[in-house]
């Protein structure tokens, strides 16, 4: 499967910016920390069963800096999942996991843990299926990565854990084409997401099983990701969308 990539960046940062500030900031908030999931459930609320992705988050999770008091549902749209700075290395020197990760040797690579971060401000995210009764399926919940946007265009992201004996079983990854984790209904689990460069992500995902009653299911939706760069980084960023701004706004006066 070919994963999509964005244009190019020079072209999109006016774009990104104003999307990321102006018209996400006011329609979808901030998860900083805590825990909680990307899930999938089967609801009725009144116009019929509803099979739907969503980001389940716990007590305590943090969105717009305020710790929540009790389980909250957002939809794709209205959250948006913060990797911190804290969370950049320099990629080891492992051929596996620059395989998977499109990280090369000393490049930066950011990954959200699957190892709780305790009280550092990182959301530690999981993949759920804990919503659904697992007597009600024939098969398993399948979770399959479609489109990916990076920031450049050109950027790698990936899911894995490790497999017990050194090595990593990649569930998503643009680098090799991994595209599909399986899991039965009924439960959660925790991996590691990857994300090569700083800025803006649009991770596309596609939900879908079969239920005894309803048949088969699927929901596809975009969670939003803001892998957080180096300050002087972010600074340069802003400093390039806003001489792009002025140029285009000069060629616009020029025309006229």
């Amino acid at each position: 499967m070919t994963m999509q990539q964005a244009p190019h960046p020079i072209k999109t940062l006016p774009i990104l910016l104003g999307a990321l500030l102006a018209g996400q900031a006011a329609q979808a908030q901030l998860w900083t920390s805590g825990h909680g999931d990307i899930g999938v459930a089967l609801e009725d609320e009144g116009s019929g069963p509803e099979f739907h992705l969503h980001a389940h988050l716990h007590p305590g999770a943090a969105v717009d800096g305020s710790p929540l008091a009790a389980d909250e549902e957002y939809g794709a749209g209205q959250i948006i999942i913060n990797v911190p700075l804290l969370t950049k290395i320099s990629a080891p020197d492992n051929a596996a996991l620059t395989a998977g990760t499109g990280a090369a040797t000393g490049e930066d690579l950011w990954i959200l843990s699957q190892n709780n971060p305790g009280s550092d401000p990182v959301p530690f995210v999981g993949i759920a299926t804990e919503e659904l009764d697992p007597t009600d399926w024939t098969t398993d919940i399948s979770f399959t990565l479609g489109v990916v946007t990076s920031p450049s265009g050109s950027g790698h992201f990936s899911l894995w854990q490790p497999d017990g004996v050194g090595g990593f079983n990649f569930f998503f990854s643009t680098r090799n084409g991994n595209n599909t984790l399986d899991q039965l209904a009924g439960v959660h689990d925790h991996f590691n997401f990857g994300f090569t460069e700083a800025g803006t992500w649009l991770i596309e995902l596609t939900t879908a099983g079969t239920h005894i009653t309803e048949g088969t299911l699927s929901d596809t939706q975009t969670f939003t990701f803001n892998v957080v760069p180096e300050p002087s980084a972010f600074a340069a960023l802003v400093g390039v969308a806003a001489l792009v701004l002025v140029s285009t706004r000069r060629r616009t006066k020029a025309c006229r």
